[in-house]
């Protein structure tokens, strides 16, 4: 199970009225990625490590080729949930995920926007039913279309229940980009998002992350974490400081140094 729980610092107000010293950091895609790498080594609960490589579609030759294809287009190994999973309007996902995606609703709701969440947590089982409905033929080619949307089984961020999807009800995920919700989302570095510690889960400036950019998918890491950045010390990765930034101490993990479980250095 990972590391410790998330502290929760809530940041009050509408974006553009945040006081300065409640101001999440300026991230970049890649800082978004770096957030939700390090919250799943260290910060959120109900994590199981990853359990290798799934079979996909029973051809062994063949689905070594469809690894092989994934991890060249940046697909990793994911953890998936572990027990205890909440839900939220009928979908199931993490229950700090549930908690946080009622309070992005209600704020939602309050300036006009309807966008629902119509998936989280997806076990590998049912990711191979999806991305096998997408696969269509066995050529490189087909199998990289596939791959361009779809997860193979045991690489989705859907597996730890963090991961959510958002939609209008008339329309599709693809379409999510031009609605005024993800306008509304996106407005001043996602500050609404994270407002209520989401992320973006595939953002749109970082290259070779499995999928293309899918702006409906956001993810929760918790406001703790994207307050205080990554601590230098810890990951050496571009991205703001926690020290810099806060008292450290009220950062998730305070003063200790960051213990990832070591099936996650394992993974890089």
């Amino acid at each position: 199970m990972v590391g410790v729980a998330v502290v929760a610092m809530m940041f009050s107000g509408s974006p553009p009225a945040l006081a300065e010293e409640l101001r999440p950091p300026e991230y970049t895609g890649e800082d978004f990625q770096f957030l939700y790498e390090y919250a799943v080594a260290n910060t959120l609960p109900n994590l199981d490590a990853p359990n290798g490589s799934y079979p996909i579609t029973g051809d062994d030759e063949l689905d070594a080729r469809i690894w092989e294809l994934a991890f060249e287009r940046g697909y990793v190994l994911r953890p998936t949930a572990s027990e205890n999973l909440g839900s939220a309007d009928g979908v199931t996902m993490q229950q700090q995920a549930a908690q946080a995606w009622r309070t992005l609703k209600m704020d939602a709701r309050d300036a006009g926007m309807l966008f629902v969440v119509s998936s989280a947590y997806r076990s590998p089982a049912a990711q191979r039913t999806q991305f096998l409905s997408k696969l269509v033929g066995t050529s490189d080619n087909a199998i990289d279309a596939a791959l361009t949307w779809w997860s193979i089984p045991g690489t989705s961020k859907h597996h730890g229940g963090y991961a959510l999807d958002f939609r209008y009800r008339s329309g599709t995920f693809g379409e999510f980009r031009s609605t005024s919700g993800y306008r509304w989302l996106e407005e001043d570095n996602f500050a609404v998002a994270m407002m209520h510690g989401f992320v973006p889960s595939y953002p749109d400036d970082v290259q070779s992350q499995g999928p293309n950019p899918e702006p409906w998918e956001f993810v929760w890491v918790g406001t703790g974490l994207i307050q205080c950045g990554i601590p230098q010390v810890v990951v050496p990765v571009p991205g703001p400081a926690a020290a810099v930034l806060f008292d450290i101490g009220r950062c998730p993990g305070g003063m200790e140094p960051a213990r990832s479980p070591d099936w996650f250095s394992s993974l890089y």
